[in-house]
């Protein structure tokens, strides 16, 4: 199972941003695992709009969601999942501004199913980046 880690950076006047990072495989022989890969940063209002689904996947992954502040030193380890689900999320979000925009996508992102968020995943990883992260935008943004 991969493994992805949701990391409180504290910012000013108590807020805070997320970011969201993809945790390598430990290769046999090795002692330690690579660094974790940075996927996405959600702060500032598009991290407010979006807090219901990520409390929902702080729920999903046995965390109380009352933990999510700006004085959080742990990370929250995710499922691969919920991990996959948060990273389309952190991705498609991430440049947009219209708060209408963001709630739609968020809500269509939270409501795909596992088999059809590892698909996107993959889009999105795999060299076909933006165009994936385009068509998500126009699929549930409009």
């Amino acid at each position: 199972m991969q493994e992805f880690q949701l990391r409180v950076i504290s910012t000013d006047n108590n807020n805070f941003a997320l970011e969201l990072y993809q945790c390598a495989y430990k290769k046999a022989g090795e002692k330690k695992r690579p660094a974790a890969e940075k996927i996405g940063c959600l702060k500032g209002s598009t991290l407010n709009l979006v807090k219901q689904s990520i409390y929902q996947v702080l729920k999903t992954n046995n965390y109380d969601p009352q933990t999510l502040s700006s004085k959080r030193q742990s990370s929250y380890t995710l499922s691969e999942e919920s991990g996959v689900q948060t990273a389309i999320m952190f991705q498609v979000l991430q440049p947009l501004s219209q708060p209408e925009k963001i709630n739609k996508i968020a809500t269509g992102i939270s409501a795909m199913s596992n088999e059809e968020a590892h698909y996107w995943f993959a889009m999105i990883a795999n060299g076909r980046r933006s165009n994936a992260l385009k068509a998500l935008r126009v699929l549930f943004g409009d």
